[in-house]
Parts: C-alpha cells; sequence; structure tokens
C-alpha cells in the first residue's frame, strides 16, 4: 500500500514532459511482458511430462486439452485478435 501511494504521489507531481517519458517507457515494458507471457506458457508446455499424467490416469484428459488447444482454442484467439488488432501496426512498423 506505501510503494502504490508513493508511486501515486510521484505520478500527480510529474511534469507533462516526465510523464511522456514514463508512456514510452511503459510502451516497450508492454513489448517484454508480452514476450515473458508466452514464454512462460511456452515453457509450461514443454516441460509437461504426458508420460507421467498418462500413469496418474489423467492421460486422456492432457490429451482433450492438447486437441482442444490446437483444434479450437489457438484458432479462436487468432480470429479475435485479428478482429480487435485488424490495422494495426506495430510499434517497430516504419
Amino acid at each position: 500500500m506505501l510503494t502504490f501511494l508513493l508511486i501515486l504521489a510521484m505520478a500527480l507531481s510529474a511534469s507533462p514532459e516526465l510523464m511522456g517519458k514514463v508512456k514510452a517507457a511503459m510502451g516497450e515494458a508492454n513489448t517484454f511482458r508480452g514476450i515473458f507471457f508466452i514464454l512462460t506458457f511456452f515453457t509450461i508446455g514443454v516441460m509437461t511430462n504426458f508420460r507421467k499424467l498418462w500413469e496418474e490416469g489423467i492421460g486422456k484428459l492432457a490429451a482433450v486439452y492438447l486437441v482442444c488447444l490446437f483444434g479450437f482454442i489457438i484458432w479462436v484467439g487468432l480470429v479475435i485478435s485479428w478482429v480487435f488488432y485488424g490495422g494495426v501496426k506495430p510499434p517497430l512498423a516504419g
């Protein structure tokens, strides 16, 4: 709570020039946030031991999840992303 109040006080007393720099830095930070978000779930997928899940009796459930993920969930996410971000240029596009 103390950190929140300190950052809030700093933000309220910041000059417009500083706020412009902060917004630019937040854009850069969001790029890294997205990369690490993707890497997190990629790592979870790579480290999943399906053989162990099968031995524990939930292998069929994991297989159904995998089929649903690649057969349905990813495509729905791509369509939603295309609808919301269609026409938006990447931050580094000239």
